[in-house]
């Protein structure tokens, strides 16, 4: 029965989402099959199904109208403007690409991730002296492209 009205509930949701109208036509099918005893025995089944799967695009347009795209979920609660700290991510991620990798796992591992010198060697398979020399060489080059004096 079900697979006679997929044309319909396609062209149904379709109308209300357009692109997104096969996530609709999967839900209200699921809802369909969990609930098949009062489904079937309904007395237009084709309207049933008709209005399972307008209000699955109803309820997914809602959902997503609420939904607020996010590159990244944080680890954490940050205090201040959501958009200075994404901003500061960008700037992060732009000065850890203008050092070499070694320098940068480093200094990610220990100023970012807040592992400890120790931590950060074990994790990258290292001495820790490597992981220190590595981070310092790296600040040191950071410190450069941003213009800020050397602070040792």
């Amino acid at each position: 029965m079900i697979r006679e009205l997929l044309p319909l509930l396609r062209s149904r949701a379709s109308r209300l989402l357009g692109q997104d109208a096969d996530d609709a036509v999967q839900t209200a099918c699921l809802k369909l099959l969990r609930s098949s005893d009062s489904w079937l025995s309904h007395p237009n089944p084709a309207a049933y199904a008709v209005r399972a799967v307008t209000t699955a695009a109803y309820d997914l347009a809602e959902r997503r109208a609420k939904d607020t795209p996010v590159d990244e979920f944080p680890d954490h609660a940050h205090p201040g403007d959501p958009m200075a700290q994404r901003e500061a991510r960008w700037e992060v991620g732009r000065l850890l690409s203008a050092v070499p990798r070694k320098q940068a796992a480093a200094i990610f591992l220990v100023d970012v991730q807040d592992y400890t010198i120790d931590g950060a060697a074990a994790v990258l398979g290292v001495h820790r002296g490597t992981v220190s020399r590595a981070r310092a060489h790296g600040l040191r080059a950071m410190r450069g492209l941003v213009g800020l004096a050397e602070a040792s």
